[in-house]
């Protein structure tokens, strides 16, 4: 048997005032954006914005349903819609959100690392995430694999088409 270890690395801000004025934009805009969500059952708001490579940012929220799960959250909401409109652009962040918060930020769900891991191995550069919940410090990841470091590949699948 071997021992084996996995380093996570990731910055942190004690607010929105110590970041690059970009980053500073896209979570005020998110954060703007919380109001749009529909979470009637959960009562937990969360927006996203995706910034892809021409400068463009797309804004999403999570989408409830009574018919659990009909719903989806606000990230793959963006991602999504992002890359329905501008498929021939990669994505270089993602700013998620939520009105609730706690001392550290809130991170997204298990499909949502999966869906956003998927776009940054067919892009074959990283995906910035940055997580803000309430008041809390805010979290910035210089990619996925940081947030998902044993993420489904198929890769070999891919290629066969």
């Amino acid at each position: 048997m071997t021992n084996k270890k996995i380093e996570i690395n990731y910055s942190e801000y004690e607010s929105v005032k110590h970041m690059e004025e970009n980053d500073f934009q896209c979570v005020n805009s998110a954060e703007d954006n919380l109001k749009n969500a529909y979470a009637p059952y959960s009562k937990f708001k969360v927006s996203s914005l995706v910034q892809l490579d021409n400068g463009i940012k797309v804004l999403g929220t999570n989408q409830e349903n009574m018919a659990y799960p009909s719903g989806l959250c606000a990230e793959r909401v963006a991602i999504f819609s992002a890359k329905s409109q501008y498929p021939d652009n990669k994505v270089e962040q993602v700013f998620i959100v939520t009105e609730q918060g706690n001392e550290t930020p809130f991170s997204p769900c298990g499909a949502c690392r999966q869906v956003i891991m998927e776009y940054e191995m067919n892009q074959k550069s990283p995906i910035q995430i940055i997580l803000k919940s309430g008041n809390s410090k805010i979290w910035k990841f210089n990619s996925m694999k940081d947030l998902l470091p044993f993420a489904f590949e198929a890769e070999e699948i891919l290629k066969k088409d």
